[in-house]
């Protein structure tokens, strides 16, 4: 079964086809023809796994209760264990506060993860949660963001994410609040976090594995959260948003990627003495259910030289999902450079 099929999920992972459709025959329109893609691919999947007698790809999580199996509670601060988050949850944040994502497994993280081959690396598996922010008793999403795990991680009977100000680190952040705070109106919203393990196109009202309602007080603005927002994919790859600082290596690789970032390097002129990746794997997000467009990137890093300066800089790339395809597209490269680094530092 493909991962890029099952992906398509974000895009519209509360999206109640009978409501928006009075509403929105459009976006009705784009979902019965992602629908009927993904149904295609699956029955295609279906015969070649029959034909090579290939076991499903999928692993069915285990069945849960929200809320019982599965919990998900919010703090200001950094706590060891679930059980000190939850004596210090909060439901309310204000502009600026630093916010926390703790959750609890009912056995362990692996009895709950959606899993799948990677389409890209047939060898190797995906181990999955959907995360989103939406209003409170909406089916609708603000942001949506894809957590991965590692085969490692699947042992885990509990789990904490940072949402602001942002940590570098595999899962050790998500930009899934900042990105909601970062574009939000002044006011107070009344929101929730979602966690599901689900493709069901609509999802149920409590078929998440967990829900925690949270009250987006930004009547005083939220300009701290912006400047967050702002500095996050820096924080994430260097530790800090001060660029003269270079950022470290991650364990993310494609050689199909990197021809993508050389060639547009080599457009620009520059021949890159060091190159690595910034990252760990693909950041996967999607904007909102009415954007229905899902998108993924990840940075690579590289130094050079220009005349006797010592330099380096960082590509940042994006590819959208193709709902014709059922793949991502072409890589879009946005070089940021120019940054003075100690020549020791090229090599």
């Amino acid at each position: 079964m493909k991962i890029t099929i099952f992906l398509s999920f974000l895009f519209i992972f509360a999206t109640c086809s009978f409501v928006l459709g009075q509403e929105f025959p459009q976006m009705q329109r784009s979902i019965e023809r992602r629908n009927r893609a993904i149904r295609a691919d699956e029955e295609r999947q279906r015969r070649k796994d029959e034909e090579t007698g290939r076991p499903a790809a999928i692993s069915k999580p285990k069945p849960a209760i929200m809320n019982v199996d599965v919990q998900i509670v919010l703090s200001r601060s950094d706590h060891k264990t679930f059980a000190e988050a939850k004596v210090n949850a909060i439901n309310r944040v204000t502009d600026g506060e630093p916010l926390w994502l703790y959750a609890k497994f009912n056995g362990k993280l692996g009895d709950y993860v959606f899993a799948a081959p990677d389409s890209e690396d047939p060898a190797r598996m995906k181990y999955m949660l959907f995360t989103e922010i939406g209003p409170q008793g909406d089916i609708t999403s603000l942001n949506q963001y894809l957590l991965q795990f590692t085969k490692e991680d699947l042992s885990s009977t509990e789990i904490k994410i940072n949402l602001a100000p942002g940590l570098p680190g595999r899962n050790r952040s998500i930009p899934l609040f900042l990105s909601t705070a970062g574009n939000a109106k002044r006011g107070v919203w009344h929101n929730e976090f979602r966690i599901a393990n689900s493709t069901a196109v609509p999802l149920g009202a409590n078929d998440y594995l967990a829900k925690s309602a949270v009250i987006l007080d930004f009547s005083g603005g939220l300009a701290k959260y912006r400047k967050m927002f702002s500095d996050y994919d820096s924080v994430v790859l260097r530790g800090s948003p001060d660029s003269a600082k270079i950022p470290t290596p991650g364990t993310f690789f494609s050689e199909t990627v990197k021809t993508d970032v050389l060639a547009k390097l080599n457009a620009e002129g520059i021949k890159p003495i060091k190159f690595f990746f910034s990252g760990d794997d693909w950041s996967e997000y999607a904007r909102s259910t009415f954007n229905m467009r899902k998108e993924r990137k990840i940075f690579a890093t590289y130094t050079y030289q220009k005349a006797k300066e010592c330099l380096y800089g960082v590509a940042e790339v994006v590819q959208t999902f193709d709902n014709t395809t059922s793949k991502f597209g072409n890589s879009v490269v946005t070089l940021k450079k120019d940054f003075p680094i100690q020549c020791a530092e090229l090599n």
